[in-house]
C-alpha cells in the first residue's frame, strides 16, 4: 500500500511539473507579441539621435555633438536608444541651464524650467522607457526647482552625468 501512495506522489508531482511548464510556456508565448522594440546596429541609432538634435529645443550657446559617441559601433540597440540618448542630453543642458540662471537671469531660468515640464510628454519618459521612480525623481527635482532649491538638479548631474 505504501508502495502506491509513494508512486502515486510521483507521478503527481510530475503531472504538476509539467503542468507548470505548460504553464511558463503558455506565459511566454502570450507575450511574443507585445511591444517588444526591435533591435538595429550602430547607425541606426546614431541617425535617430542626430534626428533627435535637429528635433529638439536648445539653451542659447550650447555646443551640440556631431555624432553620438561612447558607444560600442558593433554592439546592437534598441530602436529608441538614440531618441534616449539626444533626450537625455537635452534634459541635462536644460537643467544646467537652470543651475547657471536662476540666481542671474529669471526669464531664462523660468524658460529652463518650461522646457523640462515638456519632457513629460516626450517619448524617453514613456512607459516602455522609463519608469515611474525616474519620472518622479525629475518631478521631484523640477519643484525643488521652482522653489528656488538647486539641490535636485545638481544632484542630479552630479550622479547621472558627471565624467
Amino acid at each position: 500500500m505504501k508502495k502506491m501512495s509513494k508512486k502515486a506522489n510521483g507521478v503527481k508531482q510530475i503531472l504538476m511539473g509539467i503542468m507548470l511548464l505548460a504553464c511558463l510556456v503558455m506565459a511566454g508565448c502570450s507575450h511574443s507579441n507585445s511591444d517588444a522594440k526591435d533591435f538595429t546596429d550602430f547607425e541606426h541609432i546614431e541617425a535617430e539621435y542626430l534626428q533627435s538634435i535637429d528635433n529638439l529645443n536648445w539653451p542659447k550657446g550650447v555646443t551640440l555633438p556631431e555624432k553620438l559617441e561612447g558607444e560600442d559601433t558593433g554592439a546592437s540597440f534598441q530602436i529608441g536608444y538614440g531618441d534616449t540618448s539626444a533626450s537625455n542630453l537635452w534634459e541635462y543642458y536644460w537643467m544646467k541651464e537652470w543651475l547657471d540662471t536662476y540666481n542671474t537671469d529669471p526669464k531664462r531660468a523660468e524658460k529652463a524650467l518650461e522646457e523640462l515640464e515638456k519632457a513629460f510628454d516626450m517619448p524617453y519618459m514613456g512607459a516602455d522607457r522609463c519608469d515611474d521612480a525616474t519620472r518622479q525623481y525629475l518631478r521631484d527635482n523640477i519643484d525643488k526647482a521652482k522653489s528656488g532649491d538647486p539641490s535636485g538638479f545638481t544632484e542630479c548631474i552630479k550622479v547621472n552625468y558627471a565624467n
